[in-house]
């Protein structure tokens, strides 16, 4: 996990201060500690490590131990500035969550959106891709849980089904709290990491109310600009290793991850080479990645993994697994199976 510092959006700490100063529960002392001068700005962005600080004296100074609970419920779809209006002009929830997907890191760096569409089903994960510290992950956890459930309830006007969510924290003492969510059932303790969520897909196709494809096509070249600056601010390799591993039924080009960036491939191809990677390397590693994780969780047959990773057809995908891994992709599915066992 990465353990560099990273810069994540002010503005829903700001949101939760406001929240808590206005039911009379002051905190202001928690900005002192973190050394930040100001929440108000919009453009204002703070460390991990301030972060960290943060989410511990704001926890020391309210005694309450359900502030990310408090803030997920507070975020709506426009809390997340020029991204949130791309989600709102969306039109169809599926597009909407490609969109997140693409974009999640101008909500928080902390964590990668991955969002994955299997016919009427649809799998959804947030996963922590930066060290944080036990109160720092379950606010967190505690926040994007939260703020999915009350944007997909705003987004299909509380016509959701019931579904799924898998987090990787123990009970809370506010556990009741989750259990008012319905139709979302909370489920805790899970092995893997981050917040793990299944749903039925039924709906997502349908037209929502306020799209607006003119509103969509400039919120979202101003959310690939943003995208630029923050990548352009960290490594470009990072940027690229985590929109390969988010690509579902199709392996992105070069071409197609520069134009997100509104910069040529061979640009982006020349930052990649001043890191020491080259594109094909690093997309090749990625996918047999990829497809061991998959291969490893025996949850798909094989020929649902060559197509979800993009290979044309199944000897394909065999020739290349074979070549980096030494067995064949059933063998290998085999031996992780007979390993559980």
């Amino acid at each position: 996990m990465n353990t560099l510092e990273q810069s994540v959006p002010a503005r829903y700490f700001a949101m939760l201060m406001d929240h808590l100063e206005t039911h009379g529960t002051p905190c202001r002392d928690a900005l002192s500690a973190a050394q930040v001068r100001t929440l108000n700005d919009p453009l204002a962005l703070l460390t991990t490590s301030q972060v960290d600080t943060l989410v511990r004296e704001m926890t020391r100074l309210t005694g309450r131990r359900d502030l990310g609970f408090e803030l997920g419920r507070l975020i709506k779809l426009n809390s997340h500035d020029v991204l949130g209006y791309a989600m709102i002009s969306s039109p169809t929830i599926d597009h909407m969550l490609r969109l997140v997907a693409r974009y999640y890191r101008l909500m928080s760096p902390m964590f990668v959106f991955r969002y994955q569409r299997l016919g009427e089903r649809a799998e959804v994960s947030f996963q922590p891709v930066v060290a944080m510290n036990e109160l720092t992950l379950q606010f967190y956890l505690e926040t994007v849980a939260l703020s999915f459930h009350a944007q997909m309830m705003t987004i299909t006007g509380g016509k959701l089904g019931p579904y799924d969510i898998d987090m990787s924290m123990p009970e809370p003492a506010h556990v009741q709290r989750y259990r008012e969510l319905a139709p979302a059932r909370f489920h805790f303790g899970a092995a893997q990491l981050g917040v793990h969520i299944a749903m039925s897909a039924a709906g997502f196709d349908q037209p929502l109310p306020m799209a607006d494809l003119r509103a969509l096509a400039k919120a979202e070249a101003r959310c690939k600009q943003l995208l630029q600056e923050v990548t352009a601010a960290g490594k470009w390799c990072d940027w690229v290793a985590m929109m390969l591993r988010e690509a579902e039924d199709s392996q992105p080009t070069l071409d197609e991850l520069a134009r997100i960036l509104n910069i040529s491939a061979r640009t982006l191809d020349r930052y990649l080479a001043r890191e020491g990677v080259s594109f094909r390397d690093l997309a090749l590693a990625i996918r047999n990645e990829r497809a061991c994780e998959m291969l490893a969780s025996g949850k798909h047959p094989v020929s649902q993994i060559a197509y979800r990773l993009g290979y044309s057809d199944m000897a394909n995908f065999s020739r290349s697994f074979k070549k980096s891994n030494g067995v064949s992709p059933t063998a290998y599915m085999e031996r992780h199976r007979a390993l559980s066992h």
